[in-house]
């Protein structure tokens, strides 16, 4: 009998060869997932039902959550490559077995970094206003592949070619374009126009259409590379040189020592108690620190309390307060390693002096205008993109992933091998920036050679506060809607018990003090009821500048979590905003 491992590709080498020749073995997006949700040993959330079958089958196969991520995510930078994919970055919280019998954590940051020529007021001129988010000078150096590269020789178990070629067969023979990606290629005129775009998204001169079949041969002939050869093959060789090429006729400042030296981080994770948990999230540059900071006000006030309680618009009311102070600390971080005393100053305002000092600050009666959650001053970023997955397996290590390229289709600049290159410079500030509020950029976030910019990113595990067992592994897409919706997530299910699926289907609110509280409107077709009127109605009152989004809008969507119920029972779950998402168990 062939190893464990062997006989994890031979079933995706047999599941493709099998299949019809009129399919061209393509793997279908939109056909019913065979598997459940809810099982004994482990789950799989992403938003592509491929990807999260993927990481099942891995899981399945004896592979470990850091197998299945691995995985998973590769797959998904291959059907959803609008944002994310090997030419973007992102950052992980992973959960794992130590040798004393016990669990750890650790953050593994593979945000990209602005190239080397860059520097502060590389994006003042206003000749081309569009710069950071389009062309050339918008990209920073990719570090998806460094990042995957680091959790697997640190907690992987399959070789690393077993894990890449799953995505390599989806790419070359094929996949049916689901809902998501069709949204996302409408409107987009650079795809028909530029000749590699149109070579794989309009092939006849129209844009594809969900149920039309999308082949990504150049991009799988390049993950074949990687998977063969290693993560070494992208940041030297002709593929960097190819990156180098369509970065630098479009404007750009990247060199070949920019992606060589390129080098993914191991950080040490932030963690609170929260009621009868303990909850661990990202660090800056990303934001997982906000929103602890978030929860953390929040937990002096009572709010075990359903939907239904008379209490809950008081309750929610604290929740957008707390929310509020959160993102004003938010305007200090960035990278630590241009900004030394922000892992202080994140520890700074979880300490309970500053919780209890910020909580006195919350009226139950009223709110405030936005200076007074931000005395210093200073703009909230806003950022875009993402995508999020989620995995949990049999032995209880998780991981948390959150990747992106930033806006949708990155920066607009594919390269000869089928690569997808971010925006990420976007993210950054500007000297000069101000907001409708006359808030300044934060100097924390200006551009530099080799730093990484602030993200809204806040992967999340929670486990019992008592017996440290697991009890969700969570986070979100939705650029800066990420923190809110991630808050929520864990404020559902931890506070007032909601299992996966009704954690995913409850309308959600936004605050990031940009003068408005966003509140989801209902929407039928993927199952959200909206926001409760009489909540809502109590939040004009009270003064709040409210406004009404879609679940496709900017209250955040795209949340992929994995709970273990404490039976031991695995629940994956898909966000209904996103549609071709599914949550798997075995």
């Amino acid at each position: 009998m062939l190893p464990g491992h062997l006989r994890l590709v031979a079933s995706f080498l047999l599941f493709f060869s099998a299949l019809p020749a009129v399919q061209s073995a393509v793997i279908r997006t939109s056909e019913p997932v065979l598997s459940q949700a809810t099982a004994p040993h482990g789950g799989v959330a992403t938003e592509a039902a491929p990807c999260t079958e993927i990481g099942l089958n891995i899981l399945q196969g004896g592979g470990n959550a850091a197998d299945a991520i691995i995985a998973s995510g590769l797959c998904v930078g291959v059907i959803s490559a609008y944002h994310s994919g090997i030419g973007g970055g992102g950052f992980m919280l992973v959960r794992f077995n130590n040798d004393n019998g016990s669990h750890d954590y650790e953050m593994i940051d593979s945000r990209e970094t602005s190239p080397a020529a860059g520097n502060e007021y590389m994006f003042v001129d206003d000749s081309n206003p569009e710069a950071f988010v389009a062309g050339g000078l918008s990209v920073a150096v990719p570090g998806d592949l460094r990042g995957w590269e680091m959790l697997h020789q640190r907690h992987g178990t399959l070789p690393w070619e077993d894990l890449v070629t799953p995505a390599v067969l989806l790419a070359r023979n094929g996949f049916e374009v689901n809902i998501d990606l069709a949204a996302a290629l409408q409107g987009q005129e650079f795809i028909t126009q530029d000749a590699i775009w149109a070579e794989t998204y309009a092939p006849n001169g129209t844009v594809l259409v969900e149920g039309d079949i999308c082949y990504r041969k150049r991009y799988a002939n390049t993950l074949e590379k990687i998977a063969k050869y290693g993560v070494d093959t992208f940041y030297t060789g002709s593929i960097a040189e190819n990156i180098i090429s369509v970065v630098n006729s479009n404007h750009g400042i990247m060199t070949i020592d920019d992606l060589a030296s390129y080098a993914a981080i191991v950080r040490q994770p932030q963690n609170i108690s929260y009621r009868n948990t303990r909850v661990f999230s990202t660090v800056a540059p990303s934001s997982g620190t906000v929103m602890l900071s978030a929860l953390k006000i929040f937990e002096g006030f009572n709010a075990n309390v359903s939907d239904s309680d008379s209490s809950i618009n008081l309750t929610t009311h604290r929740l957008v307060e707390a929310t509020r102070f959160a993102y004003g600390q938010r305007t200090e971080y960035g990278d630590p390693a241009f900004n030394p005393d922000v892992a202080n100053l994140e520890a700074y305002f979880l300490t309970d002096a500053v919780v209890n000092e910020t909580r006195s600050k919350i009226l139950d009666n009223q709110t405030f205008p936005v200076t007074y959650y931000n005395p210093e001053n200073y703009q909230v970023v806003n950022d875009n993109g993402t995508s999020h997955m989620a995995v949990i397996d049999k032995d209880g290590m998780a991981v948390s992933l959150t990747m992106t390229v930033n806006n949708f289709w990155g920066s607009q600049l594919m390269t000869v091998d089928g690569i997808v290159l971010n925006d990420e410079m976007g993210d950054f500030s500007s000297p000069g920036e101000t907001n409708d509020f006359g808030f300044s950029a934060s100097p924390a976030n200006y551009i530099a050679g080799g730093k990484r910019p602030q993200s809204s990113i806040s992967s999340s595990i929670a486990e019992d506060l008592e017996t440290g067992e697991i009890i969700m592994a969570t986070g979100s897409a939705g650029g800066s809607r990420i923190i809110t919706a991630t808050l929520q997530n864990l404020y559902h299910h931890i506070d007032q018990g909601l299992n996966s699926t009704l954690c995913v289907h409850h309308p959600r609110w936004h605050d990031q003090l940009d003068g408005n509280t966003y509140f989801e409107y209902k929407s039928e077709n993927v199952g959200i009821a909206g926001y409760n009127n009489a909540t809502v109605a109590y939040f004009r009152e009270m003064g709040y500048n409210i406004s009404y989004e879609s679940t496709i809008g900017s209250t955040g969507h795209g949340e992929y979590f994995v709970i273990r119920q404490p039976n031991g029972t695995i629940e994956a779950a898909n966000d209904p905003r996103k549609a071709a998402g599914a949550g798997l168990a075995y």
